[in-house]
């Protein structure tokens, strides 16, 4: 039977450091926001230049929070979620 990816990983994941384990976990939350953001923008139909139109947000800068490249302040996750009609709030890990 095949394994999914978690279940192949969790030995290695197990095995890391402590700080590599928190890289991981940094690169997991910029590399879901990207999507996130992605997402959204093509359901709504945006290009990346509209989308900077409408937040004031440079494109080169959407797209590499889209390809998590950067992952956003505050600010900027703000003025991205009002453009896509969404909304930026914390999550309990447990529950997410």
């Amino acid at each position: 039977m095949a394994r999914s990816y978690e279940e192949a990983s969790a030995t290695r994941r197990a095995r890391l450091p402590i700080a590599a384990r928190s890289d991981r976990a940094v690169f997991e939350q910029t590399y879901r926001l990207a999507v996130q953001v992605m997402e959204r923008r093509e359901l709504l139909g945006l290009t990346q230049t509209e989308l900077a139109q409408k937040t004031g947000i440079d494109q080169g800068d959407i797209s590499r929070i889209e390809r998590g490249s950067i992952f956003p302040n505050e600010k900027t996750l703000l003025r991205l979620a009002d453009a896509l009609g969404a909304e930026w709030r914390m999550v309990d890990k447990a529950t997410a």
